[in-house]
């Protein structure tokens, strides 16, 4: 092999080297750009979510405790006396309470999750 093939040779492989550099580079920008969008639609969509889920919980025992036993989906749990649940004392200023704090700490999250670690 001619000195002048060889260095032919030399320089096509260090332009393909690099393309291929300069082509993962630009597809690992790509990624990160639709990563970062897809992860901050996630964190929209799940911040919503835990904002309405006191509601819905409590929506769903509202429809658990009102909706008749022979009209309810059936889950496999212990059987216990039909009013037994009224006896128990329990408080709607309680519940109040526990879903105001629980409001609290979804809403102010990003700042407790700084102040604690």
């Amino acid at each position: 092999m001619s000195p002048r093939s060889s260095s032919l040779i030399a320089s096509f492989s260090e332009q393909w080297l690099i393309m291929v550099g300069m082509t993962l580079l630009l597809c690992g920008f790509l990624a990160y750009i639709i990563y970062d969008a897809v992860v901050v639609t996630a964190a929209e969509l799940l911040h919503r979510l835990l904002m309405i889920s006191p509601v819905l919980l409590v929506l769903a025992v509202h429809w658990l405790s009102t909706v008749r036993p022979a009209d309810r989906l059936k889950f496999p749990m212990p059987v216990s006396e039909p009013d037994a649940i009224h006896r128990a004392g329990s408080s709607p200023w309680g519940l109040a309470v526990v879903l105001l704090f629980l409001f609290f700490l979804i809403y102010y999250q990003p700042s407790l999750h700084g102040l604690i670690f």
